[in-house]
């Protein structure tokens, strides 16, 4: 009996990691190619990269795009495409969110 409940425990266990990071992505309406251009509709420039992240409770694209010697972040709402804010930043920021974060 507890050899079963643990084998259970396990399988269980095994199977979550295997398909929480495709149930992650899939929460996603829209593309980052469609994210980058809600972004550039916000602030004229050159997408540089978006992210995909889940932060405020929502899953969201952190685009980031340069417009002339200045640096954007820009979030956009992964399931409508809605731009939600944008916000001056420089890549020292985005060096030290990234370090905090563990991410690209």
């Amino acid at each position: 009996m507890a050899f079963s409940k643990t084998f259970v425990a396990i399988a269980i266990a095994a199977v979550s990691t295997l398909l929480l990071p495709t149930a992650s992505f899939a929460a996603a309406r829209i593309t980052a190619a469609q994210a980058e251009a809600a972004a550039l509709g916000r602030i004229p420039g050159k997408a540089l990269s978006a992210k995909y992240e889940f932060e405020d409770g929502r899953w969201q694209y952190a685009v980031l795009v340069q417009q002339g010697g200045a640096l954007y972040e820009v979030e956009v709402n992964a399931q409508n495409g809605r731009v939600m804010d944008s916000e001056r930043t420089t890549p020292a920021e985005e060096r030290a969110e990234a370090a905090k974060t563990g991410h690209d």
